[in-house]
């Protein structure tokens, strides 16, 4: 193939990439109204929907381990569509969710779907960029540039959804399933660079991955991973903080529909916090200059000790106008620290990694992630069953701000080290031999 159009390739998938981040890193018009809908509309308790989210996080581990070869034999491009598409059919199961059961049908195909789009989406842009000493941070500049933009159409889009939600609480689904479609659109038109460049190799790695097992690959992965300090202790911290986020997430809508707020305000409220998110995110290289390897210590302190605060502040049954001002500062802060980690996340997986082990990297990362999710989703829901809101803040606040400093402390003399400081097999990938 050509260098030119390998060049133009790349290119188109650069443009490309930025515009199908904007709508299809995740669902939009959805999650404004999420718990709204599935308690108001489908009558399904929040400690339900909390359990849904540790079940959708099981089935994501489940599918992680045995899709590489699917991914492999079809390529990065067509996993894309096949996991955006998988959503678009989530999405619809929950138009009709009946149930509770139903729901869980839903996570499952969700689960499905993320599970083929995580491991292919940064895999097939980190291949379309020019190999330069600064691709991380080109990397960086591009995945920041995508997901704040995705935070943008997230703002305005869960803004609209408060007010489309008061008219008929099935209109915001609808909106998402829309632009849902067009997310599987897009991903059609990139270009599976590698697959095309190593075609007859491709053919034969998938067979070999066939023959030897995928048990014996994800058996390899996790060697690999474990095996180096640097990269197990990034994601063991990379997936509690994205447990401790996403699970938070649920607990601050509850809180806003606890305090009797009305749905177009619960809307403007998550939009300004999706926002600041996208705005937030471009900041994030001066974050990591800043604080170097504290970065995510900090990141995950400010959103477990905002939980503490929330908590102590609802106890207090202090003024509504207070209390208000409480959650607003809580809820800015958390939007920095969650558009900072978007980016952050991704640049640290990336670093001294090639083509042949960002996959890896990113399908451990996605197993311990939702591990995590998992966990911190079942102790959330648990708690919520015995006891009110603002005990569960506390609690669960105060559980999640003692695993992160004792992390903080196990990370020290492992992340955030000069190349020269860690040993090979920190920052280089040597094929297990089984």
């Amino acid at each position: 193939m050509e260098e030119k159009n390998v060049s133009k390739m790349k290119e188109t998938n650069t443009k490309l990439y930025s515009i199908y981040k904007m709508i299809g890193l995740d669902w939009i018009f959805y999650y404004g109204i999420k718990i709204l809908f599935l308690t108001q509309v489908k009558e399904i308790s929040v400690s339900n929907i909390i359990l849904s989210v540790s079940f959708y996080s099981l089935c994501f581990i489940i599918f992680s381990m045995f899709n590489r070869c699917i991914i492999n034999k079809i390529g990065k491009k067509e996993s894309i569509v096949l996991g955006q598409f998988l959503n678009l059919t989530s999405m619809t199961l929950i138009l009709f969710c009946p149930n509770f059961v139903w729901l869980l049908v839903a996570e499952l195909t969700h689960a499905v779907g993320n599970s083929f789009k995580g491991i292919s989406e940064t895999s097939l842009m980190k291949i379309s960029l020019p190999e330069t000493n600064e691709k991380g941070e080109t990397f960086a500049k591009v995945e920041s540039k995508g997901y704040s933009k995705f935070c943008y159409i997230g703002a305005l889009t869960t803004l609209v959804s408060g007010f489309l939600y008061v008219v008929n609480p099935y209109i915001p689904i609808v909106c998402c399933m829309i632009v849902n479609l067009f997310a599987v659109f897009i991903s059609m038109k990139f270009v599976d660079i590698e697959q095309l460049q190593n075609d007859e190799v491709e053919s034969l790695k998938s067979k070999s991955n066939v023959k030897n097992g995928v048990i014996k690959d994800l058996k390899e992965d996790f060697k690999f991973v474990f095996g180096s300090k640097r990269l197990h202790t990034l994601m063991i911290l990379l997936g509690t903080l994205f447990g401790i986020i996403s699970i938070f997430a649920l607990y601050q809508e509850v809180l806003l529909i606890q305090l009797d707020i009305l749905p177009y305000y619960i809307g403007a409220i998550l939009a300004g916090f999706q926002l600041l998110v996208g705005i937030f995110s471009n900041t994030a290289n001066k974050f990591n200059d800043k604080f170097t390897n504290h970065s995510l210590t900090y990141i995950g302190l400010i959103f477990t000790t905002g939980s503490i605060l929330l908590g102590v502040t609802t106890r207090l049954n202090i003024e509504f106008k207070l209390l208000l001002i409480v959650i607003l500062f809580v809820f800015i802060a958390r939007a920095y620290s969650k558009g900072v980690f978007q980016v952050l996340k991704n640049r640290y997986m990336n670093n001294f990694a090639n083509n042949e082990v960002l996959p890896k990297i990113y399908l451990v990362n996605g197993i311990v992630s939702n591990f995590c999710v998992m966990i911190v989703g079942i102790v959330a829901s648990v708690i919520l069953k015995m006891t009110v809101l603002s005990n569960a803040l506390l609690i669960l606040g105060t559980i999640m701000t003692l695993i992160v400093l004792i992390l903080a402390l196990y990370s020290k003399s492992r992340l955030g080290l000069k190349p020269e400081e860690y040993s090979g097999k920190d920052i280089e990938y040597k094929k297990v031999n089984n």
